[in-house]
């Protein structure tokens, strides 16, 4: 498979799935080789592997978005997880909209509480009730960025959710404060602080490492992390020391499903676990379902959670598994008004796509 660098054109929208298989069909060279059964499999299965349970973007708010009214959805994926027997589980932010009332505050004692170790990001709505450091003691967070090793792996956690009024500012989003921005002001960064933390635990580290935050370093478009350039160098550095350093980069936000090979790492944007959102609204659900989720005219949500259990061998294997719904009452973004993609390319469906890959080094 073509491996891009950081400066090349977005890959345009296509099946992934079929694009990834295609490739590895075609017998790809470069950074990805397909998993090939036979010997090499033998040899995949002789190490032993890590199993995630990955979503992203819950978005619990009852009362105002699509599949909020209780805590199904939650349970369905932890049910998943405990199923799949993942080692942990760790969701991409926005897993709600700030800890405040009482049902907000089980879900996350359910999240917490659950028989599998469970990790949190950071989302940018995560602390809009909240001030920052009550979000932390909730999600039982000592900070918005940390990192942990488990199973052969380091996870670097980063917080993007950093906006700036003025140059060299840096104010954390706490109690919905970005929504009321200086005018002209950025949102998304990684402070100097933190970019030094990154690169001290990711640069010369024993284990390789899976980077994850809400917002994307890889992004054109949606919001990216306004320096992923200075992040992405650090990604770079720690592989060119030692290459297979870095090998998956995550993050939610975007709602959307999307793999992307750039300078030798894996970035997957991970779907939502619910809906898109859209600023315009639509009047296709129906009037009693409206009546009672006062936001979901500004959704197109699937019809189940949507999650992933990813799973990861030391030689440099991962596997995706993803997950399939359907649209919410049977309309998709079309049916409504909205386009089917957004601005790069990406399509809004209800999936998560399953790959199997393996990095070369």
């Amino acid at each position: 498979m073509k491996n891009e660098s950081a400066d090349s054109a977005m890959m345009p929208n296509t099946d992934r799935r079929g694009f990834f298989a295609a490739m590895f069909a075609a017998g790809a060279a470069g950074a990805l080789r397909g998993a090939a059964p036979g010997a090499s499999e033998t040899a995949h299965r002789s190490l032993k592997p890590l199993k995630v349970c990955v979503f992203s973007d819950l978005h619990y708010h009852p009362g105002r978005w699509t599949n909020t009214e209780d805590m199904s959805f939650m349970e369905r994926i932890l049910a998943r997880a405990e199923r799949e027997r993942c080692d942990m589980m760790i969701h991409c932010g926005d897993l709600l909209h700030g800890v405040r009332s009482p049902e907000q505050k089980a879900l996350v004692r359910l999240y917490n509480d659950f028989k599998i170790p469970g990790y949190h990001i950071l989302g940018n709505h995560d602390q809009d009730g909240n001030p920052y450091r009550e979000t932390c003691d909730a999600y039982r967070m000592s900070d918005g960025h940390y990192s942990f090793d488990k199973g052969g792996f380091r996870f670097v956690v980063a917080d993007p959710n950093y906006f700036c009024n003025e140059p060299g500012k840096f104010i954390h989003h706490e109690k919905g404060n970005y929504f009321r921005r200086a005018k002209g002001s950025t949102i998304n960064w990684i402070p100097p602080e933190q970019l030094e933390w990154l690169r001290s635990v990711i640069v010369g580290s024993p284990l390789p490492c899976i980077v994850l935050s809400h917002q994307s370093f890889e992004r054109g478009h949606g919001a990216p992390v306004m320096n992923s350039r200075d992040v992405r160098a650090i990604f770079n550095e720690a592989n060119a020391k030692r290459p297979g350093t870095v090998r998956l980069v995550m993050n939610g936000h975007l709602h959307v499903d999307h793999l992307r090979l750039l300078d030798g790492i894996v970035y997957w944007d991970v779907n939502s676990a619910n809906y898109q959102y859209y600023g315009r609204k639509h009047d296709k659900y129906p009037a009693e379902y409206m009546a009672t989720h006062r936001g979901a005219g500004n959704n197109i949500g699937w019809k189940d959670p949507l999650s992933a259990v990813l799973t990861m061998w030391p030689d440099g294997r991962v596997r995706i598994d993803g997950s399939k719904s359907e649209w919410l009452f049977g309309v998709s973004p079309t049916d409504a008004g909205y386009p089917p993609c957004d601005e790069d390319g990406r399509e809004t469906h209800p999936m998560i796509q399953s790959v199997d890959l393996t990095l070369n080094f």
